[in-house]
């Protein structure tokens, strides 16, 4: 299989890459900078000073990356900064509240995921904002599939190995994951429900440390996002044994999806998108969107998403709108279901 390029660095302000990569960024900015700018009720063109963009996770994350790439093209388009801000903390709803918070000028954005919006709302009730009125979403940016990793010396070569070993000895197995109320934790939550097994979920504070305890023989297994693991993987530390996504994943193409691997029913995808704050006048929220979903349309975006293991996922403001209640619902249900809870 092809190595893919690595990330090109992030840095303030961000810029456009060196080299061939350039050509794509200026391109898609070109691009974006036909539609002409908004004007505001007082004559004056939007963005006209910097906008700052929130993103409620570490720097080199899932959602720091698709939220950084974005700015990117963004502040190349709209010719102001757009300056990245890390808000981290617990599992990402701090920096999500600061979002929901922020002035309703048009010049506060944010990065929002599958975990802050529709699975920690239903993991802790006293949550200081509402997924569905406290935001104005302006479009999806990336899935994040994640995958069920073992060391290399495992056991364990198939999920169906998994199971029965499970099955055999109920609460004897260990799995990690990135975090309680994480896509990896509601990936592995889902999966003990489908399959019908009783395995003891260890939550850690991100990826970085469940994947050293994989290694090092404190968890028999891992569900984490396909990117975390995807170093591992590649020096031949970790196996794969299936991917949580509706298929198979480019990064991966001889690795099972769980629909593959007998569970035709299972699939556990994480999401990122963009929203602004809820009142947040709607002529500025749907030039922001057409600028973003053009953003993650581009060639430029995708090459980005490929290296770093992640799927672009571009949808309009409405498709956005009319998505998040039917997350909300459907990890809400596994939630409830599996018992999970906060650390």
């Amino acid at each position: 299989m092809t190595q893919p390029r690595p990330l090109p660095a992030f840095s303030h302000p961000v810029g456009p890459p060196r080299g061939s990569g350039r050509r794509h960024w200026l391109g898609v900015a070109a691009g974006l900078a036909l539609a002409p700018r908004l004007a505001l009720a007082q004559g004056q063109a939007w963005p006209n000073r910097p906008v700052r963009m929130i993103i409620p996770a570490a720097p080199g994350s899932g959602m720091d990356i698709v939220g950084r790439t974005v700015s990117r093209l963004l502040q190349e388009a709209w010719g102001v900064p757009v300056v990245v801000e890390n808000r981290v903390g617990a599992g990402g709803t701090i920096g999500t509240d600061v979002l929901a918070k922020a002035a309703r000028d048009g010049y506060t954005m944010g990065v929002v995921n599958s975990s802050s919006l529709a699975i920690s709302p239903a993991m802790m009730p006293n949550i200081p904002y509402d997924s569905l009125t406290s935001f104005a979403p302006l479009g999806l940016g990336a899935s994040n599939d994640c995958a069920l990793g073992v060391r290399a010396d495992s056991r364990f070569h198939s999920v169906a190995e998994v199971v029965a070993a499970a099955k055999a000895a109920p609460g004897t197995l260990t799995w990690a994951s990135a975090g309680s109320g994480s896509s990896t934790h509601m990936a592995g939550e889902l999966f003990r429900l489908t399959a019908g097994v009783e395995i003891v979920h260890v939550p850690y504070r991100g990826s970085p440390p469940a994947i050293t305890d994989l290694l090092g023989g404190q968890v028999d297994m891992t569900f984490n996002t396909i990117n975390a693991l995807i170093p591992g993987i590649r020096d031949g530390r970790i196996r794969a044994l299936a991917t949580t996504g509706s298929g198979r994943d480019p990064l991966l193409p001889d690795v099972p999806t769980f629909a593959e691997a007998g569970y035709p029913a299972y699939e556990a995808s994480g999401w990122i998108g963009f929203v602004m704050p809820a009142g947040t006048p709607p002529e500025i929220v749907a030039e922001a969107s057409e600028a973003i979903r053009r953003a993650t349309e581009s060639d430029a975006f995708r090459e980005v998403m490929a290296t770093a293991g992640m799927r672009p996922r571009s949808s309009t403001a409405a498709e956005f709108t009319a998505f998040l209640p039917v997350e909300i619902r459907r990890w809400t249900d596994v939630v409830h279901r599996s018992g999970a809870k906060p650390d």
